[in-house]
């Protein structure tokens, strides 16, 4: 049992590091984003656009590194793991940019 826990771990380091890897960048980049919006200056907003637009595309193009790193022989499972993990990266990018908005609304209001 122990060792079927320790193989499990070792298979699952590398996507946990790709995955811990993106979720700081993806914070700080919903962060930025959401402070962007908060103002209703246009070049904020172009500016957040294009930050937003390069974290997803970042974010899109580590499907093949996840899927490689899944922790599953099966292909399938393989492919359901990464888009788990990207769907992840995808709701906490939009949790951080409501939080901030709520944040600021509360202090505002």
């Amino acid at each position: 049992m122990l060792q079927a826990l320790n193989s499990l771990d070792e298979r699952l380091a590398p996507a946990e590091e790709i995955f811990f890897t993106w979720l700081l960048r993806v914070l700080a980049a919903g962060t930025l984003v959401g402070c962007a919006w908060l103002d209703d200056a246009p070049p904020l907003d172009l500016a957040s656009m294009i930050i937003a637009i390069y974290v997803a595309v970042r974010v899109a193009t580590q499907f093949g590194n996840l899927v490689s790193a899944a922790p599953f022989q099966n292909r399938a499972l393989s492919v359901i793991f990464a888009v788990g993990a990207i769907g992840l990266l995808v709701l906490s990018f939009l949790a951080i940019i409501t939080f901030v908005e709520e944040l600021a609304l509360s202090v505002a209001g």
